[in-house]
């Protein structure tokens, strides 16, 4: 298939399922109307949705090489920011910001930053001579650039341990969603999950994921943006919720001074921020910035387009489809903040709405210091109070997405569409991050290491047998340790920042750094961040109280500012007191970073 060929097709599934998706909606408006049940309805949304990406999987099965693992590279620029941008989000843009502007303003307008220097960052640091160099992945471009088994392997390992909490916390995440959604079990979620996430990746690889991501992509935007463009019709009669956000804003902040306190804020699971200090907002910005720039399976999607240009198209196009939903989320907080001053705050237990009791089941809201289960249990736990007051009432930001469509009385399919695109949102993020995986460990340590002449129907082969290891192992501390996950997911993005973006940044910028310094620069750089995460993560283990990474105001999120600096330093002094790179790597560097010329036909040098 040619590049205009595969343009055509994108652009024509990409229509024809926006029009159907669509269409759908307003069916199952009309049928809601009529009288079917609200968890029939979530149920046939549910269904229809996973069942396309399903097919949409099957039917991108392929044999061939470079379109399992590259998509044919031919994938147009916009799809292929589509993509990106779906692989980018999970719950942590999708559910998180929305609720971290909730709780803290500030540190959200930090992430919201951090994640578009990223992307910037992504575009003109690195997509371009990624796409050059020919790589299947971010281990393959590092061997490619500096030779070397060992840069392989440790870009493997890295890979691998920086995505694997993310790929667990992505399938946590799936789970709490349509458990809230299908009123199932969290066992039974996380089984349509997997099943899921495999028939959508093993088949066709990233071809498949490409399509389903440009999906899911549509889906989580018309989600997102649908039902707050309703609400904001309806409160300030504007159907654009980011010009309606400063006055949102302004009124939901009079209602606070009028009362005398704000609502408290219950610990969420998706987007954990807790910069207090200047140094915790400039470490996040510049752990965000480094991180998204450097995360294995958003770079390995530079790869799939056609040339260099379109490389660095397709990170722009990414940026803005995140957008969408990264400028959308703070109108979320503020609508959602003046609905519950002015339906909750100063009424009895019995009159509280129907959405606090159903989120308050899930551990989303509580009243007086308890899960507001029911009138009895506010009731109780208030000593017969006769109004709940703000300071009585605390949500978590994980719910503020979720649950806007009823705060303001929009029917059942509104509610179901949000939930809908948050399913959609986590699985194309656990799609990306199963094959990023499972790619490192079969194309980078089997095929390039371990058995380099077998054929390469046995790479195929072992590499899809990997995504199901890879997505039942993450199943399993998805079941086990979800709480870890979650916080450990955010740490996803530090690690990468420590552990890839030196390496990265001193393959195309650096001439003088060889594979002893990169080798060396990711052991530290990865090492010293995940330190700091885990003394976040466990507080008084890792590290004692004076040195705890908390104190000077990091977090999981920012602890990249760690590990980058010392990566870079350890990269620069150890390649200039050993050998430069021979002639050939030079060669290599300068092929890659020519802007005329065809990119390279091959990864994989070793």
């Amino acid at each position: 298939m040619t590049a205009s060929d595969a343009s055509g097709t994108f652009r024509a599934v990409a229509t024809l399922f926006a029009v159907a998706f669509a269409a759908g909606v307003g069916v199952l408006f009309l049928l809601g109307q009529f009288g079917l049940t609200d968890s029939a309805l979530g149920t046939i949304f549910v269904t229809v949705s996973l069942l396309t990406v399903v097919v949409a999987g099957i039917g991108s099965r392929t044999m061939h090489t470079v379109a399992f693992y590259l998509a044919g590279r031919n994938v147009p620029p916009v799809a292929n920011g589509m993509a990106t941008a779906a692989a980018f989000m999970s719950a942590g843009v999708y559910l998180g910001l929305a609720g971290a502007f909730f709780t803290d303003e500030p540190a959200a307008t930090t992430f919201t930053l951090g994640l578009s220097f990223g992307f910037v960052a992504l575009a003109v640091l690195f997509a371009p001579y990624f796409r050059k160099s020919g790589a299947y992945g971010v281990a393959d471009f590092l061997a490619i650039r500096f030779g070397g088994k060992a840069v392989r392997l440790v870009a493997v390992v890295v890979v691998a341990l920086c995505l694997i909490p993310a790929l667990a916390a992505a399938l946590a995440a799936a789970a709490l969603v349509a458990t809230a959604l299908l009123a199932i079990s969290p066992a039974e979620a996380l089984t349509i999950a997997v099943v899921v996430v495999l028939f959508a990746t093993v088949l066709g690889g990233m071809q498949a994921v490409t399509l389903a991501g440009v999906i899911q992509w549509i889906v989580m935007a018309l989600a997102f943006v649908v039902p707050v463009a309703i609400v904001s019709a309806q409160a300030f009669s504007l159907p654009v919720p980011e010009l309606v956000f400063g006055q949102a804003r302004e009124q939901a902040a009079a209602l606070v001074a009028a009362v005398g306190h704000d609502l408290a804020a219950l610990a969420g699971h998706f987007l954990l921020l807790a910069p207090t200090t200047g140094l915790g907002r400039f470490a996040t910005l510049v752990s965000l910035a480094a991180g998204v720039s450097a995360l294995p399976h958003l770079l390995v999607r530079s790869a799939t387009v056609s040339d260099v240009d379109s490389a660095r198209w397709s990170a722009g196009w990414s940026l803005l489809a995140v957008l969408v939903v990264a400028l959308t989320a703070p109108a979320y907080a503020a609508l959602a903040r003046l609905a519950i001053f002015n339906d909750v705050v100063g009424t009895t237990a019995a009159t509280l709405p129907n959405w606090v009791f159903a989120f308050a089941k899930l551990g989303l809201v509580r009243a007086c210091g308890v899960d507001a289960v029911s009138i009895t249990a506010v009731n109780a736990a208030c000593h017969g109070s006769l109004t709940v007051g703000a300071g009585d009432f605390a949500v978590s930001g994980d719910a503020i997405v979720l649950a806007l469509p009823r705060m303001f009385g929009l029917s059942y399919v509104m509610s179901a569409l949000v939930a809908v695109g948050a399913l959609a949102a986590v699985l194309a993020a656990a799609n990306a991050i199963a094959l990023a995986v499972a790619f490192a460990l079969g194309h980078d340590l089997y095929a390039r290491l371990l058995a380099v002449r077998a054929s390469s129907g046995r790479h195929l082969a072992v590499t899809r047998l990997l995504i199901v290891v890879v997505v039942l192992a993450a199943a399993w501390l998805a079941a086990e340790r979800a709480d870890d996950a979650y916080a450990l997911a955010l740490g996803t993005i530090s690690l990468s920042a420590g552990g890839l973006f030196p390496a990265l940044v001193a393959a195309v910028w650096w001439r003088r750094a060889n594979a002893t310094g990169a080798v060396a620069g990711m052991i530290t750089g990865f090492l010293a961040t995940a330190a700091v995460v885990a003394a976040c993560r466990y507080p008084g283990v890792a590290v004692p109280g004076w040195l705890a990474p908390r104190q000077w105001g990091l977090s999981e999120l920012s602890a990249g500012i760690v590990g980058l600096p010392l990566g870079l330093i350890v990269i620069v002094v150890v390649s200039l007191v050993t050998a430069p790179p021979t002639k050939e790597r030079l060669r290599m560097l300068y092929v890659i970073r020519r802007p005329g010329g065809r990119p390279l036909v091959q990864g994989g040098e070793s």
